[in-house]
């Protein structure tokens, strides 16, 4: 069964909110947030086989995604990303109260940064953490990237959109599946998967200048040992995705599970599928992805409850 939420906000935002519920003893909650450019409803299938466990996902749209709202792919004039953490919150303190489980927050790619923004600040609240399709920041890079979109913004305003910004933003990510088949093979090797986001009006871009600065800002505070510092060191986490994704691909996942173990976080884990890509729960293997991810969320949910 699926229900749908909307959750207000102090700003006035409408928080959408999807859970699905399984058809059984609820054993624990997925919180799942999700990437750039996409939407919760992509994210059927998995929520249909973490059901098949126990399992209750929940998902919403973050501001600028699924349709709700006037100007896509922009987050807000003021503190977009602050924001956007807090509507992870308020949907987070929201599924607290109702199912009163424990908690596994999954965030894939964008929704990795905004995860680990949110266990930075709420991580106690968690029985785990997984990130999906990540990577480790390079933070000097970042700054020239950030500049520039700071410099479209004042060219276009912060809802305009760049098409400088969305080549510097995805430019590369083809060129090591050329001669490529489409412009977004670097998402999966399943072409029917690629075929299907290309087809959904809810993916995709152009994104505004504002959403740029907003996530390039945000990458460049969390890409810090600092701020890693900042999420309680005995949180389970999970850290997987694909060799060849060009987000972050195997060796900038390594980098990033590094600099965990550099902070003292105990219990990281990282899970490398050889030749995958980006979307890893849309690959040849997802069922074998799928089930790896829900045997590890399993284990987190049975740990939290023997030792309440």
């Amino acid at each position: 069964m699926k229900t749908r939420h909307v959750l207000a906000t102090p700003d006035a935002h409408d928080i959408h909110l999807q859970i699905w519920h399984p058809d059984r003893e609820f054993a624990g909650v997925i919180q799942l947030l999700h990437g750039l450019g996409e939407h919760v409803n992509r994210y059927e299938r998995f929520a249909a086989a973490a059901n098949a466990r126990g399992f209750v996902v929940c998902a919403h749209d973050h501001r600028g995604h699924g349709g709700h709202y006037a100007t896509p792919g922009y987050f807000a004039d003021k503190n977009g990303w602050n924001l956007v953490v807090d509507d992870a919150h308020t949907a987070h303190e929201h599924i607290r109260e109702q199912f009163r489980l424990p908690i596994v927050m999954l965030g894939h790619s964008m929704g990795s940064y905004v995860a680990q923004t949110f266990a930075m600040h709420y991580g106690a609240k968690l029985s785990g953490l997984l990130l999906s399709g990540s990577m480790w920041p390079r933070r000097m890079k970042l700054l020239p990237a950030i500049l520039l979109a700071r410099f479209e913004a004042l060219r276009l305003g912060k809802r305009g959109k760049s098409a400088l910004l969305n080549k510097l933003g995805f430019g590369d990510f083809n060129k090591r599946f050329e001669p490529s088949r489409t412009e977004l093979d670097w998402l999966s090797r399943d072409e029917h998967e690629v075929d299907l986001y290309i087809a959904d009006r809810l993916c995709g871009g152009p994104y505004t200048c504002g959403l740029w600065i907003d996530v390039m800002s945000a990458l460049f505070k969390i890409g810090s040992d600092n701020e890693l510092n900042r999420i309680p060191a005995d949180l389970p986490i999970l850290i997987t995705g694909g060799s060849d994704d060009p987000v972050g691909g195997e060796d900038s996942l390594a980098r990033l599970t590094l600099h965990y173990a550099q902070t003292g976080h105990q219990r990281v884990t990282m899970k490398i599928y050889p030749e995958g890509r980006h979307e890893m729960l849309n690959e040849t293997n997802r069922d074998e992805v799928t089930g790896d991810w829900l045997d590890w969320i399993g284990a987190r949910f049975r740990a939290s409850q023997s030792s309440n």
